[in-house]
């Protein structure tokens, strides 16, 4: 969890968009449990990294009709680094605000 931090605080997470760094934090912890590589089938595609960053809109792995707002391949979001993962979160957080994970709403 305090490599989870440092990096997010400095991949400039801390009161990005208005969120406590904590938000963050506590959204990463409930989609993957901190786990950079998990991968987990979804709805419509599959949610990637330690974001659990859905393969539909966001990245792209072959999801047929995928989006890729991400400009990203799905595999760099698995990445222990993580900044490819908070490259896109951040976009993520602009479009949709926090909302976009079911987990930060319900923890």
């Amino acid at each position: 969890r305090c490599d989870v931090v440092r990096i997010f605080k400095q991949e400039g997470l801390d009161g990005f968009e208005g969120f406590s760094l904590g938000n963050y934090v506590c959204t990463a912890y409930w989609e993957s449990r901190f786990k950079t590589h998990r991968v987990r089938s979804a709805d419509t595609g599959k949610d990637y990294g330690i974001f659990q960053i859905n393969s539909f809109k966001w990245c792209d792995d072959g999801t047929p009709g995928g989006k890729n707002q991400c400009n990203v391949p799905c595999s760099d979001l698995l990445q222990d680094n993580l900044k490819a993962s908070v490259e896109c979160a951040k976009l993520i957080v602009k479009t949709d605000g926090l909302k976009s994970w079911d987990t930060w709403g319900s923890y």
